[in-house]
């Protein structure tokens, strides 16, 4: 089935344009050697200590929090997926494209891994070199075989999130599809619609700034690896200077997911409604006195960009 009503259950592709346009950009703008040149500058002073062994705590203890979080927030979609009321055909046929969504994920990233794509060779093998340059322990215990061979501890700390997140968002965007499938041609029942379209929106707001704010704790990480002293804290410096620039990559590219997820979706019930978008959204958050109308729309709105805010508050902490 290639669509449910005149909804195509293929929306789901969508939240994964920004990564894709990010690829394009980073692959266009940065030339090859000047990611060796960023590498060799950053793994100068290097030297293990027991400041990394606490960020690796600190590292251990976000990653299984965000862990819960996306499971909570599996649970969440995925329910209201099943209690929408898409025919069984039309749940089957949206399930099927979001788990084919899932594993296209995993598939071009394999692809891409054997590559030689400048945005991964400054978010993933940067941090790699890093750590072997620090030398035993920690180039053996974050880059050599952990759960398998070939399978780094620091490779799967990256991997598992990054893989339940995804299935987070695809399911998010399954939900969304039976949001707009959900909303009849009664205003009330549109009305209805947006309203729990904008609170999942809001939950998966919540997905993505935990995603920014685990990103930003794993380019930190190898900050604690320059010692202290007047000279560390100069590297240690300039180390963080790179990390806050991808941590700001990173909250761009999540706030437009969050956007390429949940617009189509908006799009389609303001068409089915007939009303402008922005007055169709604001008949969904009108609920009581006018004060809460307006915290309603400032959570939206600061909602619509948290991932970006929680990249910025890497030049605060």
């Amino acid at each position: 089935m290639g669509q449910i009503g005149r909804h195509s259950e293929w929306t789901i592709l969508a939240g994964f344009v920004p990564v894709v346009l990010g690829i394009a950009v980073f692959q266009l703008m940065i030339d090859p050697q000047l990611v060796e040149i960023l590498i060799d500058d950053l793994g100068s002073g290097l030297e293990p200590g027991s400041a990394f062994v606490r960020g690796l705590l600190m590292m251990s203890t976000a990653v299984f929090c965000y862990l819960a979080l996306c499971l909570a927030l599996l649970g969440y979609f995925l329910s209201g997926f099943a209690r929408s009321t898409l025919t069984a055909g039309s749940k089957r046929a949206v399930a099927a494209a979001g788990i084919v969504a899932w594993i296209a994920f995993h598939s071009v990233l394999a692809g891409l891994s054997s590559l030689d794509l400048r945005l991964l060779s400054i978010a993933y093998d940067s941090l790699v070199q890093l750590y072997e340059r620090a030398g035993d322990p920690v180039a053996a215990a974050m880059t050599g075989d952990g759960l398998a061979p070939g399978v780094s501890r620091h490779l799967v700390s990256i991997l598992l999130p990054a893989s339940v997140g995804v299935a987070a968002v695809c399911a998010g965007s399954c939900h969304a599809i039976a949001i707009v499938h959900d909303a009849g041609a009664e205003d009330k029942k549109a009305e209805d619609a947006v309203n729990r379209l904008l609170h999942a929106l809001m939950a998966m707001s919540g997905l993505l700034v935990a995603s920014t704010l685990l990103l930003m704790l794993s380019f930190r990480l190898p900050a604690s690896l320059y010692g202290t002293g007047e000279a560390a804290d100069v590297r240690v410096a300039e180390y963080l200077g790179f990390a806050n620039v991808f941590s700001i990559f990173w909250g761009v590219v999540f706030t437009l997911t969050l956007v390429a997820v949940y617009a189509p979706h908006a799009l389609a019930l303001r068409s089915r409604s007939g009303l402008p978008l922005g007055e169709f959204l604001s008949k969904g958050l009108e609920r009581g006195s006018s004060v809460k109308s307006l915290l309603q729309k400032t959570e939206l709105a600061v909602s619509a960009v948290a991932p970006l805010l929680a990249a910025l508050t890497a030049y605060v902490v």
